[in-house]
């Protein structure tokens, strides 16, 4: 009725408790009073309920409560025969903690009149037999007797009907069944109908009552007991589900009785199936989560394995979800899930499955492939699915997603493998530009080692200061003069030499790693440029580049005009040079933010890369841009290539128009040189005046430069001897 483990029927004497019925506590006929729960229920007329022992500080050293059998809920229910005199308790407990509906209370307290009316029974009989004894046999006693009877076969019958319990019995012999009042309610008849096993087994469906047979037919051959769920119409064509238990009485080695219970167990089945689907599919999108994807994708790899065929797995990951939420809210970004999840389970059959891993990330299962590239197939159905556009409440969503492959059993044969280099595919499909499906290669996994490898070395030389800047001048083309310097990152690696950051560039990956490389070539920058101003060196501004990750707490123009204030510098020192992926990437708005800032505290924003992206005029108007740096894959042809001229001249009048200054990147050539001037451009950097040079050099280089001779077409000291 509860479902607990335990219960008993204790009474108490001045030193034990002793079982007088016990099921679930072992062989044990007993405990000690001093750690009976019962000598604490008979101390209250009301039934005492303990939702969880070890938080009760009665009960928390109890040693049923730290020991074997682990007590934590416990109801007892006092056993009086009469006001004062509590004789003892009946217990029901179980090792997890939880609470008693009011309902459950009520059967407690039948129960126990049951008990208590038991005793009485047995008092009353007692008497009986000594005053018959005696020869003093009472009428009274007698009629007692017969309302004690009939009030225990009340109490049994509402409990019966609330636990939606009954009992029956059919003797073998005369095939004569007797049912109980439960029994009724349960088939929706009125008592006194005639039972009849044709009209018990009328009810069940024609399978379940062929099952139900066979059970009982082997019983009464083996008297072996047995317990089953059937499905069941009642009377009134309800369909219900019930739990029969049959128990045989044995006489001269023959089965002469079969008694048992019959109960309705039809909303506890729906509660635990509610249960069930609540723990295994993701609240929001009602798809399965990442624990039943699991269990579907072990019975698909086991089927493959006996029968041959394919396993498809595709993860699916929203690309740039958490603009949406950022710029939207996450009612947005719920609506956007949820059609995600819809287009997904429509673009695969039925025999698929599609599930929510978590945040906005999915995974398909595509459990009976025939061809291995029929995973791709899909993955392009997906894709063009998801390009759809989606609009929620008047706002235009995006629901584009990246996608990474893995076959098995080409790629894996276990989930945990296939989850795995799916995971690569899919890094290297984001890696590749988002919005592509991408199937794993195993050239990927020495990749990816590779970069686990190298995350850890290069976290090691952060540790030891291998990192450090490098600066490249940057030239007024119209008077040859250094103007400012940019700051280029170099790994002074303890083998392999100085690095630069293309030996290294899929750490930036990693937005952590980016932040403290960002944090420390920040710091290690301003330290120069003050020891250069000590020096007297006047050396224009430094240009340091910022990523993406460096944007998103927000708070780098706290960080920035910090250091530079420690470092006892003006902001117009300072340039922050930003690639286009900046403005692309997620967090638009905290990224505009923090450049306004910056910019509005004297700190020059540089545009780097410029022309490679894709909306390079929205940017230049929607973001603060002080400098727009051409290109170097524009200025390597610009004396050959009519286009990369074009795009050049282009540039530079769009900056001249809007007040920007135009920096050329990578020249090296004077014949560069002269057409960058002729056209207009501001500034240039490149071999053809200097590599980029250690800190230590830079007051060398200032002190010995040339700017006549740099305006006229290059630098004026050898490489050699800066190097």
């Amino acid at each position: 009725m509860f479902g607990l483990p335990s219960a008993c029927i204790g009474l108490i004497d001045r030193d034990r408790q002793c079982f007088k019925a016990n099921s679930g506590f072992g062989d044990a006929e007993g405990t000690s009073r001093a750690h009976s729960f019962s000598a604490w229920t008979i101390m209250t007329s009301d039934i005492l309920v303990i939702p969880d022992a070890s938080r009760d500080p009665r009960f928390q050293d109890n040693i049923y409560v730290t020991g074997e059998p682990h007590i934590r809920f416990y109801v007892g229910a006092p056993i009086a025969l009469r006001p004062g005199l509590p004789i003892g308790s009946l217990c029901l407990f179980g090792p997890e903690p939880r609470e008693i509906s009011p309902a459950e209370l009520e059967i407690v307290a039948h129960l126990t009149q049951v008990i208590v009316d038991q005793f009485r029974l047995h008092e009353a009989t007692r008497r009986t037999t000594r005053e018959l004894e005696h020869r003093r046999t009472s009428q009274s006693l007698l009629e007692m007797q017969s309302r004690e009877l009939w009030r225990r076969q009340t109490l049994l019958a509402q409990t019966e009907r609330l636990a939606k319990v009954g009992g029956w019995e059919f003797e073998v012999a005369t095939a004569r069944m007797i049912w109980s009042d439960g029994i009724y309610g349960i088939y929706g008849l009125l008592p006194g109908v005639e039972p009849t096993p044709e009209l018990a087994m009328s009810h069940l469906p024609v399978e379940a009552r062929q099952h139900f047979l066979r059970k009982f037919e082997h019983a009464l051959r083996s008297g072996d007991p047995f317990e089953i769920e059937l499905p069941f119409v009642n009377a009134q064509g309800h369909h219900r589900l019930v739990r029969q238990s049959c128990e045989l009485e044995i006489e001269g080695g023959k089965v002469v009785r079969a008694f048992g219970i019959l109960q309705d167990i039809t909303e506890q089945k729906q509660s635990e199936q509610r249960m069930w689907h609540m723990a295994n599919h993701d609240a929001l999108t009602n798809l399965p989560n990442r624990g039943l994807m699991r269990d579907k994708l072990d019975v698909a790899l086991r089927r493959t394995r006996r029968s041959g065929g394919y396993v498809g797995l595709l993860l699916v990951d929203l690309d740039h979800f958490k603009d949406v939420n950022d710029t939207l809210g996450h009612d947005a970004g719920d609506a956007l899930l949820i059609e995600v999840g819809r287009r997904l389970s429509a673009s695969v059959s039925e025999v698929d499955t599609v599930a929510r891993l978590g945040g906005d990330e999915f995974i398909v299962l595509l459990s009976r492939m025939e061809n291995p590239g029929d995973g791709m197939v899909v993955a392009q159905r997906i894709l063009a699915a998801l390009s759809l556009p989606f609009v929620s409440r008047r706002s235009s969503l995006s629901c584009r997603g990246s996608i990474g492959v893995t076959i098995a059993p080409d790629h894996g044969t276990d989930p945990s493998t296939l989850l795995k280099n799916a995971d690569i595919a899919l890094y290297r499909a984001k890696s590749a530009g988002r919005g592509v499906a991408i199937e794993y290669d195993p050239r990927m996994q020495q990749a990816t080692e590779n970069r686990v490898q190298l995350v850890a070395r290069v976290r090691l030389a952060l540790k030891n200061g291998e990192f450090l800047p490098y600066y490249q001048p940057k030239i007024s083309l119209s008077t040859g003069a250094i103007i400012g310097f940019e700051a280029l990152l170099r790994w002074r690696h303890p083998r392999k030499g100085l690095l630069g950051p293309q030996e290294f560039s899929a750490i930036f990956d990693d937005p952590h790693l980016s932040v403290e490389i960002g944090e420390r070539l920040l710091q290690l920058t301003t330290r120069d440029m003050a020891n250069w101003g000590a020096m007297g060196c006047d050396y224009g501004h430094v240009a340091i580049n910022v990523s993406s990750p460096e944007f998103a707490q927000g708070e780098l123009p706290e960080r920035v005009l910090t250091a530079l204030d420690l470092a006892g510098l003006g902001t117009d020192r300072l340039t922050i040079e930003v690639t286009e992926t900046v403005f692309l990437g997620r967090g638009t708005e905290t990224v505009r933010q923090s450049l306004q800032l910056l910019n509005q505290a004297g700190v020059r924003i540089a545009l780097d890369d410029f022309g490679t992206g894709f909306a390079s005029l929205s940017h230049l108007k929607q973001f603060p841009v002080d400098r727009i740096k051409i290109d170097r894959s524009f200025v390597h042809d610009i004396e050959h290539d009519i286009d990369d001229a074009a795009i050049v001249r282009a540039v530079i009048n769009l900056g001249h128009s809007l007040g920007i200054e135009t920096v050329a990147e990578g020249v090296e050539t004077s014949s560069q040189a002269s057409y960058l001037r002729a056209n207009g451009c501001d500034y240039a950097q490149g071999y053809l005046y200097s590599k980029a040079l250690p800190a230590s050099r830079v007051p060398t280089l200032l002190k010995g430069w040339n700017a006549e001779a740099a305006a006229y077409c290059g630098t004026t000291i050898p490489l050699d001897a800066l190097s």
